[in-house]
């Protein structure tokens, strides 16, 4: 699943709610999770290590990844894992025509079978020039790691942009038939959320099933839920 959590609170709201997070992924049964706009120790919902406090609550593992300092406190994204993370480390994003700093949070899993992979979460600039050098970096880190990546993202473009365009040169996206629309949340138009893997992923995991949760309100993003097979 990649979800942008909204800092726990709905669309046009400041009432923060973080078990309302925490039940939508449980009822999506995702057992791997990309999240962004996590708080940390941030005032405006409650001072609680948001990634932390999730994991407790769903009894996985997490890893957050700062990519800024937010009103005294930490923003950025995050991994929830129902199994082990290893080597959790993150990357700040290029940001050339400056703007708020972006980070990839990066973790190896061990699946079932003893199958590892490189999961991510990310969340790109609103810049169109900022997410072109991100996508390129991103495609840089897959191309370096030569493992299986999958990313899950806000990505801030729909999948025709000149910028995912460039991506798709070493990732597919979680569509099958059309891209699931994830924003805005009550009345969505817009594919801006996926879960992307490169092309190492694609020949040993196989995309069956790619869905925006409608109806679920928690946050200002609809979740998209994504599932893979693989032997």
């Amino acid at each position: 699943m990649t979800y942008n959590i909204h800092h726990g609170a709905p669309e046009n709201s400041n009432e923060v709610n973080l078990n309302n997070i925490a039940n939508v992924i449980r009822k999506s049964g995702a057992e791997i999770i990309a999240l962004q706009e996590v708080d940390v120790n941030v005032p405006r919902s409650g001072k609680v290590n948001q990634a932390a406090e999730l994991a407790k609550l769903l009894n996985m593992n997490y890893y957050f990844s700062k990519s800024i300092d937010y009103n005294g406190g930490e923003y950025g994204v995050a991994i929830l894992s129902k199994y082990t993370l290893s080597n959790a480390r993150k990357e700040l994003l290029p940001n050339p025509a400056s703007g708020e700093q972006r980070s990839i949070a990066i973790a190896t899993i061990t699946l079932p079978g003893d199958v590892t992979i490189e999961f991510a979460a990310t969340h790109l600039d609103l810049n169109e020039t900022n997410r072109m050098a991100q996508v390129e970096y991103i495609n840089s880190l897959s191309k370096t790691l030569s493992k299986p990546l999958f990313v899950g993202g806000d990505y801030n473009a729909e999948s025709s942009s000149k910028e995912l365009t460039k991506f798709k040169e070493e990732f597919n996206l979680s569509c099958l038939n059309s891209c699931p629309l994830s924003f805005p949340v009550r009345t969505p138009n817009k594919a801006i959320d996926f879960v992307a893997f490169n092309k190492l992923a694609a020949s040993r995991f196989s995309l069956v099933a790619a869905n925006a949760m409608t109806g679920e309100y928690a946050s200002d993003h609809l979740p998209v839920t994504v599932v893979f097979n693989y032997k």
